[in-house]
């Protein structure tokens, strides 16, 4: 089931477009967890039979791609958009510590930076959204450490309380306006 995803913008395959690493491998991982694969949860959830287990997930595709040569590599970039530009975030340094000591590595955030503040009508639903993504998923375990010692776990899924301990080069994409952000309720 061998397939050659297209990649475009800064991660594009055409040298014009991404001058720096357009012939590197890349990994598409698609998301499917709802928590930046940071849940693990024993139990499945019986009204639905849902398993929320993200991080075993995102174990088992750094495992893969570790067995496959990962483990040798000298330049990696781990990057995501959106809910994956979170998880870049979110697992920046953790994705750094599995490589080799001098390999070159960095992250990248496309419109993962989520912000905790109120919306236009003064509430805070960001927050009650991944407070419940937290508690839902059991993610706190997950969660960096330098953050859930100091903050309660669902505010540790915003970027602004993350960013100061990451020790990763991390360079963060986002538009001034992003409708996800605008709506969540």
């Amino acid at each position: 089931m061998a397939r050659q995803a297209a990649f475009t913008g800064i991660l594009s395959n055409a040298s014009d477009y991404n001058p720096d690493f357009y012939n590197w491998n890349k990994v598409k991982v698609r998301y499917c967890d709802g928590s930046s694969f940071t849940g693990d949860k024993e139990e499945v959830d019986p009204s639905t039979n849902v398993h929320y287990r993200g991080a075993r997930v995102w174990q088992a595709v750094i495992e893969d791609l570790l067995a496959k040569g990962m483990n040798k590599a000298k330049n990696a970039l781990i990057s995501g958009c959106s809910a994956g530009g979170l998880t870049s975030i979110l697992h920046c340094d953790r994705f750094h510590q599995l490589l080799p000591a001098d390999a070159n590595v960095k992250c990248l955030s496309d419109a993962g930076f989520f912000i905790n503040v109120k919306d236009i009508t003064g509430a805070n639903h960001a927050e009650a959204f991944f407070n419940d993504v937290v508690a839902t998923h059991g993610s706190a375990k997950n969660l960096p450490s330098s953050c859930t010692s100091k903050l309660p776990a669902g505010v540790c899924f915003f970027p602004q309380n993350e960013v100061q301990q990451i020790q990763t080069p991390l360079f963060i994409l986002n538009a001034a306006y992003d409708s996800w952000q605008v709506i969540i309720r």
